[in-house]
């Protein structure tokens, strides 16, 4: 295995998604979640040992689009960064982040500018990758710029919601173009 310390953190929210314009249940398990476990199989296959977190609020966001939707909106107007779980273990040990989320508002969910907010990002390099209805990042790669102005930033993927299933192709032709991120 190669020795570049890459971790892996995702916010992701299962249930009631909004896909196509069209509202779905996706079960429990959200697109940011599928795209950051093929990301690491990938990583995987490339020789890395990468490692998955997954960024949880403490109060846990309802499988209700409306209900999540509306919290969502609420915390971005009123900047709030709602309480996560802790973790991950030896975080001082990584060099790379990916940080994947879905896009929410126009940039990324609350619970991951929390994950900044406790995690120190100086010397670290992010690669933030989006999950999206067809607005891609939006506003988010400034408002992380922002939230850790000492990390190095690097430009990621994005991958529409109702082309999830084209997340391998689309991650490989990433790592294939950005090589130069792990060496």
């Amino acid at each position: 295995m190669k020795d570049h310390k890459i971790l892996i953190a995702y916010f992701s929210h299962g249930g009631e998604n909004l896909v196509d314009d069209e509202i779905i249940d996706i079960g429990p398990i959200g697109n940011t979640k599928k795209a950051a476990q093929e990301l690491a199989c990938q990583l995987e296959a490339l020789g890395y040992k990468p490692n998955l977190f997954e960024i949880d609020a403490l109060i846990p966001y309802p499988v209700s689009y409306d209900e999540t939707n509306a919290r969502a909106r609420q915390e971005k107007e009123d900047g709030a960064m709602p309480l996560i779980k802790d973790g991950p273990n030896n975080y001082e040990l990584y060099d790379t982040i990916f940080l994947g989320y879905p896009n929410w508002w126009g940039t990324a969910p609350a619970p991951v500018f929390s994950f900044l907010r406790d995690h120190q990002t100086k010397g670290k390099t992010l690669v933030p990758f989006v999950t999206h209805g067809g607005q891609m990042f939006m506003y988010s790669l400034d408002d992380i710029k922002s939230a850790a102005p000492e990390a190095e930033i690097k430009k990621g993927f994005a991958i529409a919601a109702a082309y999830l299933s084209a997340a391998p192709s689309v991650i490989k032709g990433w790592l294939e173009s950005n090589k130069d991120y792990f060496e």
